[in-house]
């Protein structure tokens, strides 16, 4: 194969519409002449897979808009997707296989319906945006729709770049990078910079600059949507029906209705709990608190408590469960991100505490009441104790914060937009349920992103905004792959995972290598100087090896790097690559990606026998369920 520009390996691709799958050269990247298209690949993977969630399904991976990467209709030869990648990004892309919905037409509108738009997008979050941007690139008639801007979320305030852009991600981390400097300060008097601060942080002005570039990103949105020939409105959407759509009292008509209205903070039901913020609120502080506590383990809580840390405050987690980040993250990773969390950053932790009550006192404070949840003789020995994080056991109060921010988790935005009314099935929490094609129980109205609570991420949002725009605009279905999707947390330390975790794999019944490493960073030594205690932030990576094969079945790391190394292994995961493989590649050396390249070991083996005479004695020894269970 003659190609000019790009990486290729060998892989099968997959064709939307194809009674079988063509071995040919896989594209992994290629960079077009003009720079701006870029082609990802697809491949349907055999049911052998680990990772596969629908192996009988066509898939496609995520790439920039509006080419994508894969491309629907056309031939999976690499010459002909530079070509048709190509004529998409200029615009004039075309499908063999949009059926009845040729010439801008929905499929309602050929057989002699006409309607105002082909596709009409309620929300103008990520998965929203990147819906209409590839539904309108093909030449549908689309419209978005989307609540006006502010930085705090409400019924009646949203704006174009969603929960992501304006009060999630890009804020978040801009945050981040400012609380970096006061810890990078402090560890600088362990390399010799004399008075270790960073000086005082002008707040006050780090919201105004944070403001004016989350303004900036609204407005590239929107000129985006624009220039893909998508029509914007502002207002409130509501769906009247199977194909109407009213905003602000006017109605329009579709050929398809999709729901990408994202999700929003939950509160848990105690008293005391409209004492707290929520994470918008976070994020629109007029000053910094000297003492917080945040209720909730997982993504938002422990990454502020690691931005609060990083700036000096007196920080608190509580939370119900074990371990923090549990169960999204390995139970090993989790463990030992705690102790990181409870030792070189200084966060106090406690868990396995449930927060009872939030009382505001006198002099402004809040008190946040506390009931250590006590464990049973059948899980005693499991994970880490409550008094094990550096914490007196028994905690019953946290007194004299300034804060108390609820991290309790997220629910869909469905509220208002009239869709139990037309008969929309729901799940939990007021999520929409869909099928794989991002599809609801009503064939005319398909959902994206936060508010199916498949999986909570923005990169899956697009990924599946891409898909159901490839599906609406074509005709052809294209399901959305969630194969070995890299997640991290920019806690303090990062923690970085791709891939299946332990209990994942054991729960899949297969056998596998354990390799692990525990390291100091070069820069953690010297650091620990300038820290309270001196105490060393320490690093920790982490491989799951099916046993046999030596293909990768999972890479997680802990350190202030994690979260840039996962993204590159999460290629090789895709691509397949084994143990062995790895193992040829140099690492780059002084450096923390190095440790997961020739990791030796390994550590533990799992075979499949042990784990299924572990979960057989595991079921005999608990009681069948009676009125005591019941009780419970």
């Amino acid at each position: 194969m003659n190609v000019t520009a790009g990486l290729f390996t060998r892989q099968p691709f997959c064709r939307a519409g194809a009674a079988q799958h063509r071995s040919v050269s896989r594209v992994s990247a290629i960079l077009l002449v003009n720079g701006c298209a870029r082609v990802g690949s697809c491949h349907k993977r055999n049911s052998s897979s680990p990772f596969s969630q629908h192996p009988s399904k066509k898939h496609i991976s995520i790439a920039a808009p509006p080419a994508a990467a894969w491309l629907p209709g056309h031939s999976c030869n690499p010459k002909s997707l530079l070509t048709a990648a190509a004529a998409d990004a200029d615009g004039n892309g075309s499908s063999n296989n949009i059926g009845a919905q040729q010439n801008g037409q929905s499929s309602a509108a050929a057989a002699g319906r006409e309607y105002d738009y082909d596709v009409f997008v309620i929300g103008g979050g990520s998965g929203g945006v990147r819906t209409a941007r590839t539904a309108a690139a093909h030449g549908r008639r689309v419209a978005l729709v989307e609540l006006p801007l502010d930085f705090m979320s409400s019924a009646d305030k949203g704006g174009v770049g969603g929960t992501c852009v304006l009060r999630g991600c890009v804020p978040k981390k801009l945050m981040l990078y400012a609380s970096e400097f006061a810890s990078e300060a402090k560890a600088g008097k362990g390399f010799g910079w004399v008075d270790g601060t960073a000086g005082t942080l002008d707040w006050q002005y780090f919201l105004k600059v944070k403001r004016e570039e989350l303004l900036r990103l609204n407005k590239v949105y929107k000129n985006n949507l624009t220039k893909s020939g998508v029509e914007l409105l502002e207002g409130r959407g509501k769906v009247l029906g199977p194909n109407e759509v009213v905003v602000d009292g006017k109605s329009y008509t579709t050929g398809n209705i999709v729901i990408a209205t994202g999700g929003q903070s939950s509160r848990i039901p105690i008293p005391g709990a409209e004492h707290a913020i929520v994470s918008d609120k976070v994020l629109e502080l007029d000053s910094i608190p000297k003492v917080v506590t945040l209720i909730g383990g997982g993504y938002i809580g422990m990454e502020f408590a690691g931005m609060f840390a990083r700036l000096g405050c007196e920080v608190h987690v509580v939370a119900r469960q074990e371990l923090p980040l549990v169960p999204r993250f390995d139970l090993e990773v989790c463990r030992f991100f705690m102790e990181q969390c409870s030792g070189a950053s200084g966060i106090h932790m406690h868990m396995r505490s449930n927060p009872t009550e939030i009382v505001k006192e006198a002099d402004g404070t809040f008190t946040v009441k506390l009931e250590p949840i006590k464990k049973d003789k059948d899980n005693k020995d499991k994970g880490i104790s409550a008094d094990a994080s550096g914490n007196a056991a028994g905690v019953t109060e946290i007194r004299g914060n300034q804060q108390v921010v609820l991290a309790t988790g997220r629910s869909a935005k469905t509220k208002g937009l009239g869709l139990e009314e037309v008969g929309v099935e729901m799940g939990l929490k007021g999520s929409v349920k869909v099928n794989e094609y991002s599809q609801t129980n009503i064939p005319s109205i398909w959902a994206v992103g936060d508010v199916t609570s498949r999986m909570a991420l923005t990169p899956v949002a697009i990924m599946e905004g891409q898909a159901l725009g490839q599906t609406l605009a074509t005709g052809e279905k294209v399901a959305p792959c969630y194969d070995a999707v890299p997640s991290s947390c920019f806690s303090w330390p990062f923690v970085g995972t791709v891939g299946l975790t332990e209990e994942q794999v054991k729960d899949k019944g297969m056998s596998f290598e354990v390799y692990t490493s525990t390291f100091t960073p070069l820069k953690a030594t010297l650091a620990a100087g300038g820290l309270p205690d001196n105490i060393i932030q320490k690093g920790f990576a982490k491989m799951l090896v099916e046993l046999g094969t030596g293909r990768l079945l999972g890479i997680h790391m802990v350190g202030e790097d994690a979260p840039e190394i996962v993204q590159g292994y999460a290629l090789a995961l895709k691509l397949g690559v084994t143990k062995q493989q790895l193992d040829s590649v140099v690492g780059v050396h002084p450096t923390a990606a190095e440790e997961l390249v020739g990791m030796k070991g390994p550590a533990r083996v799992v075979k499949a026998e042990e784990n299924k005479d572990k979960k057989q004695q595991q079921s005999q020894a608990e009681p069948p369920m009676g009125s005591a269970q019941k009780a419970r």
